[in-house]
């Protein structure tokens, strides 16, 4: 006799499906929940890979997004190793690598993104990346005293690992193509300011040419940048963007782009399909924006577990672009978007004091926010951005 009870399955192990299997519970949700991780660990949290975690700091308890009684205490089915291979939408089956499906009346992808690695550094030895909690396990151990460190791109993930290895009192270069770091999320003139910061704590920048060639194989690695400059490390961190995780979405009818096209809700062409999180992007008037950030997901999550329960909140959705990241023993916080040329207003502290809070100018009007180590001068003028509001400058 068939089940009545509707039955939602996530698929993916992190923290857009964990906080989505909250927030259907929050929401009054009935039904049976079911999580598939492709990873044979209980979900953790990511941010701390590239913090205390990789430095040592931070147990594997510690990180968990939530324990086993706590998954018990949510009736929700955790299933460890199941790595989604394919999708029948007809059936409404996922299909599950070693064998075997799972059958679905609700479906939330949750499968985030993964690190690229470029071809050049594919089978070279100590090369590393950082996605996973065996990934910090394994840069823990290679990164010991003196070692020559390159990290190839000035993300957020980048400049987080520059600084956990720094105090680890390793010799660290950051390799990166743009003129600066973080110019797509902060601009070139604030880049700059964060660099120089770094450089006070002991980090060297190459910028404005990027890696052209690996060589070495016997560990003892060489890399060569398009400028003829030649860097030698003990080991290469790269961190130069990541390849959503939906190829094994091709060719199901679902619509994909970046990501897995969802509007604001989490809705997708499929109305028994949801996408959260970095797996996903959101497309609204024809522009398309992916989902890398902690907090937005969060928020993500809330929606969509809304949309399952029939609880849509019709309440704008306000898309701040906000993130934080701590670096150094400071908080790095922004908030808006940079537009082209912007002008650059200091309203507290300056570079040179290594705490400042500055605000991004379109004429007297307010665009974006960016803080470092001043969380409570942040708030007061970040506020109306996360608010959605039109911000200006003080008179």
């Amino acid at each position: 006799m068939a089940s009545n009870i509707e039955h939602t399955v996530i698929v993916g192990g992190g923290l857009a499906a964990v906080r989505t299997a909250q927030a259907l519970r929050d929401q009054a949700y009935a039904g049976k929940i079911s999580i598939l991780s492709d990873e044979m660990e209980l979900p953790y949290d990511r941010p701390p890979l590239s913090k205390n975690y990789l430095l040592g700091k931070s147990s594997d308890e510690k990180i968990r997004l939530l324990s086993a009684e706590a998954f018990a205490e949510l009736k929700v089915d955790l299933l460890l190793g199941h790595k989604a291979v394919g999708l029948d939408r007809v059936a409404k089956k996922v299909s599950v690598k070693g064998g075997g499906a799972v059958s679905y009346d609700r479906l939330v992808i949750a499968t985030g993104a993964s690190p690229i690695l470029p071809t050049i550094f594919q089978g070279k030895k100590n090369i590393h990346v950082l996605r996973s909690a065996d990934d910090a396990r394994l840069l823990n151990g290679a990164l010991k005293p003196k070692s020559r460190v390159g990290i190839v791109g000035a993300g957020f993930i980048g400049l987080e690992i520059a600084s956990a290895a720094k105090s680890l009192d390793c010799e660290v270069t950051v390799i990166e193509a743009a003129e600066a770091p973080l110019i797509r999320s902060v601009g070139g003139e604030l880049g700059k300011a964060i660099q120089q910061w770094h450089e006070t704590k002991g980090v060297n920048f190459c910028c404005g040419s990027p890696v052209s060639q690996v060589h070495g194989t016997d560990g003892q690695i060489s890399l060569e940048l398009a400028s003829g400059q030649m860097l030698s490390v003990d080991i290469v961190i790269v961190g130069v963007g990541q390849k959503t995780n939906i190829d094994w979405l091709i060719d199901t009818g679902l619509e994909l782009h970046h990501g897995l096209v969802c509007d604001v809700y989490g809705r997708t062409n499929d109305p028994l399909v949801l996408g959260v999180g970095d797996a996903t992007c959101c497309h609204v008037d024809n522009v398309c924006t992916p989902t890398f950030h902690w907090t937005a997901t969060t928020d993500q999550a809330t929606r969509v577990a809304k949309v399952i329960c029939g609880k849509i909140d019709e309440t704008p959705v306000i898309d701040d672009h906000y993130f934080w990241s701590d670096q150094h023993g400071s908080r790095l916080q922004f908030v808006g978007k940079v537009s082209a040329n912007p002008r650059i207003v200091y309203v507290a502290g300056s570079p040179a004091e290594e705490k400042f809070v500055a605000l991004c100018c379109n004429d007297e009007e307010v665009t974006a926010v960016l803080g470092l180590a001043d969380p409570r001068e942040f708030l007061r003028y970040g506020m109306p951005l996360r608010r959605g509001e039109r911000a200006f400058l003080p008179t």
